[in-house]
């Protein structure tokens, strides 16, 4: 069984992390053992993500893997698509009450992988305290028949017809980060805690999204800490096509960053105004229009009767564009449906980052019981920025926990043809 993978994979050079992490912190101590049994069960639900890239010709197929998937019994990271994972872009671990799963970003994104996390808790969890309380009717089962438009191919051969659209232009030059706010030496992550009714009711009053009040906030505290920034401040906000290319169910990385800019004449306003400024951006420039606009950049960007190299070379370049001039970065998947899984977990933490990139500074947002759990991940240790969001956030009596603090490693690829 072979699978057409995203454009994506081809760009995956030493330049980028491509990869992500997602760790799950359990009530109790994981039993190792039966983690890997649930594991072992549940992949037979998810045979498009028991694969392993291989060349054909000029191209890359995703080829079904049959050799045991990676388990660990820590939290060690390992080289995804090499003999360490057994060829694998998928890994598993746990230690004390976390489990680990490490995904290459070009196999799926958050959201196609939470079904896959769900189905796993869920023969875990049933297996120490049984199915009282558990929806089992939203939970994909090991012998529940596989969709196609699970892993189905989602782009289409030609560009998609539509008007075109004119949006703002990015700018040429934005505000960069202050190469001593970290000490540069590794991945650094901070881990925050805010209810979720009460930063609701603040961004609500603007019709704010998560992301656009965050958003608004480390803004607010990039000007807090430096009164005389002259250029704009460009987040890009991660944003996803299931909807345009009507994939709902697909596994793919079908994410997209929407530069959101914010020029220095802004930080006098107030957050309901800013809120209002970030929220229209947002909808601008991830409307159906703008939706389309995209997709169409990256069809048009994969030669597809090329040779390999010259797939790997456009895509590296798309890639590359598609975070040029960002001044930090923003991810939320939305509010999660646990089917009541959630009272088993006490954590949920995603990991990005982006290799040999200095001043990186990205949030992952993801919500657990009642609480937003944020990850203010860096390129290095260093609490200029994260202090100073913190002060914005409790500014406007939003109580904020800091709840943990850790350097941490994300795995590589084995990049075909490198």
């Amino acid at each position: 069984m072979n699978f057409k993978p995203n454009p994506l994979l081809y760009g995956a050079n030493e330049d980028f992390f491509s990869t992500f992490r997602l760790a799950i912190r359990m009530k109790e101590t994981v039993d190792y053992d039966l983690l890997s049994r649930s594991i072992e069960k549940v992949m037979v639900r998810y045979p498009y993500f028991c694969v392993c890239p291989e060349r054909e010709g000029e191209n890359i197929v995703l080829r079904y893997n049959k050799r045991p998937l990676p388990i660990f019994p820590d939290d060690r990271t390992v080289t995804l698509g090499s003999s360490d994972s057994r060829g694998h872009l998928i890994s598993f671990g746990c230690k004390d009450k976390t489990i680990f799963i490490d995904v290459s970003h070009y196999l799926a994104d958050g959201m196609g992988v939470d079904p896959l996390l769900k189905s796993l808790l869920f023969l875990y969890v049933s297996e120490c305290y049984g199915v009282e309380g558990l929806a089992t009717d939203r939970i994909r089962m090991p012998d529940n028949s596989v969709c196609e438009g699970e892993f189905a191919y989602p782009f289409p051969d030609r560009p998609i017809e539509a008007e075109p659209v004119i949006l703002p232009k990015v700018p040429e030059e934005s505000y960069c980060l202050d190469s001593n706010a970290f000490d540069n030496k590794g991945l650094y992550a901070y881990h925050l805690h805010i209810p979720q009714k009460a930063m609701m009711a603040k961004a609500s009053s603007s019709d704010g999204s998560p992301v656009s009040f965050l958003s608004v906030l480390l803004y607010r505290a990039l000007h807090q800490l430096d009164s005389n920034i002259d250029k704009p401040v460009v987040a890009h906000v991660q944003h996803q096509y299931r909807s345009i290319l009507r994939t709902p169910m697909s596994h793919h990385s079908l994410v997209n960053y929407i530069p959101v800019v914010l020029v220095p004449r802004l930080s006098q306003w107030d957050v309901e105004k800013q809120n209002t400024v970030v929220r229209g951006q947002v909808i601008l420039k991830g409307g159906s229009d703008a939706d389309v606009m995209a997709v169409n950049r990256l069809i048009k960007a994969f030669p597809n009767d090329a040779s390999f190299i010259d797939k790997k070379g456009a895509m590296a370049r798309y890639a590359e564009n598609s975070i040029h001039g960002k001044t930090f970065g923003i991810s939320y998947v939305g509010k999660m449906d646990w089917c009541g899984l959630e009272r088993y977990i006490d954590d949920l933490h995603a990991y990005i980052g982006e290799k040999h990139t200095k001043n990186m500074l990205l949030i992952e947002v993801m919500t657990v019981g009642e609480d937003f759990s944020l990850t203010f991940m860096q390129s290095g240790r260093g609490k200029k920025y994260l202090n100073a969001f913190i002060e914005e956030i409790r500014a406007l009596n939003i109580p904020v926990s800091l709840i943990g603090e850790e350097r941490y490693a994300l795995c590589d690829t084995n990049l075909l043809g490198r």
